[in-house]
């Protein structure tokens, strides 16, 4: 079901990559949400089935290099537009 009118156009390992760095970070309710709950939320809101979160994320972290590789280009893509602002 569309809720919002917004898709995920990243991958779902992405995304995933994401809901678990916004948990473990307590950016929502103070990090007293249980992954389910914030897959379904994400998942409702950007119209994707992420599926197994579960096997996803002991894939993320099995990476042999660069275990938060989305969350790493994230901040250097804002690092970048922040540094062509001030150009």
């Amino acid at each position: 079901m569309d809720v919002s009118g917004l898709s995920w156009t990243a991958s779902k390992t992405d995304l995933i990559e994401l809901i678990y760095a916004l948990k473990v970070s307590g950016s929502i309710n103070g990090g007293d949400s249980q992954i389910k709950q914030l897959t379904d939320v994400f998942g409702k809101l950007f119209n994707v089935d992420l599926g197994n979160y579960y096997k996803t994320y002991a894939d993320i972290k099995n990476r042999n290099k660069e275990q938060t590789k989305f969350l790493l280009k994230l901040t250097s893509n804002l690092t970048e537009k922040l540094e062509l602002e001030d150009v």
